[in-house]
């Protein structure tokens, strides 16, 4: 399938803003430039614009033109996230054994997902929990949701058996090469309001270990290659065992 031109016209911008062709202030290409740029229509050209100005790329100022934000914050960023492997030495533990225990639940209706993923309250939703552990300790408990109808019906069967999500979603990539929001937090375990994720983590803790114990709260949004919103994942991760290395796009 071809790229739409209005997303060929934003990725073009985003680019050149990252490369500082064009830099924060900066005027940038009018409706009208656009148009014979790219030999597309208005409509298109509009399009390309408003996606950046709700983005955060840009800002329109009446009668002045289009501009690059000068509190612009969307520089392009490798995040690496290590789990088990990068954080425990192996040499002293001996033997590391990981799992996954996956688990599915069909005909799901939550209205805040749904909001996330831009589809109608009463749209049917797949949850994918998968709670990962080493050496018999669980250190990371992790919900996404898809929604229901971009999944075929044998997907569920080869999904519990440990298929990959990017796969039966058909992305032609692994998800975590697509865009995405990502947001991490630390919340008290006893403090936590998802009862049906830290349950998990209760089946293996001393009540005094819930009252001390800091997760890793890790929200993301995943869209495809057209902007739209894919998958939400939730993730509460044992600090021991999980870390995050970010760069900017100047040392790639």
């Amino acid at each position: 399938m071809a790229t739409p031109k209005y997303e060929v016209i934003k990725q073009d911008i985003i680019r050149m803003i990252e490369e500082n062709e064009f830099k924060p202030g900066d005027k940038i290409y009018s409706e009208g430039e656009l148009k014979k740029k790219y030999q597309v229509s208005n409509t298109t050209a509009v399009r390309a614009l408003q996606d950046l100005v709700q983005g955060g790329y840009l800002i329109r100022r009446q009668g002045e033109g289009t501009f690059v934000r000068r509190n612009f914050k969307h520089r392009q960023v490798f995040v690496n996230e290590s789990g088990p492997l990068g954080k425990l030495d192996v040499q002293a533990l001996g033997e590391i054994v990981e799992q996954t225990q996956t688990e599915i639940v069909t005909h799901v209706k939550d209205e805040k997902i749904a909001v996330l993923l831009k589809v109608s309250p009463t749209e049917e939703m797949i949850k994918i929990t998968q709670i990962a552990s080493v050496n018999d300790t669980i250190w990371k408990v992790q919900e996404r949701f898809v929604v229901a109808s971009k999944l075929k019906s044998d997907a569920l069967e080869r999904l519990a058996k440990g298929s990959s999500l990017s796969k039966e979603l058909n992305t032609n990539v692994n998800l975590s090469a697509l865009p995405m929001k990502m947001t991490v937090n630390i919340q008290n375990l006893h403090n936590n309001s998802d009862e049906e994720m830290i349950k998990h983590w209760r089946t293996q803790m001393e009540a005094s270990e819930v009252e001390t114990l800091a997760l890793f709260v890790v929200d993301k949004l995943t869209f495809d290659s057209e902007g739209k919103p894919l998958e939400y994942g939730k993730s509460l991760i044992h600090p021991d065992y999980y870390a995050i290395e970010m760069q900017t796009g100047e040392n790639l």
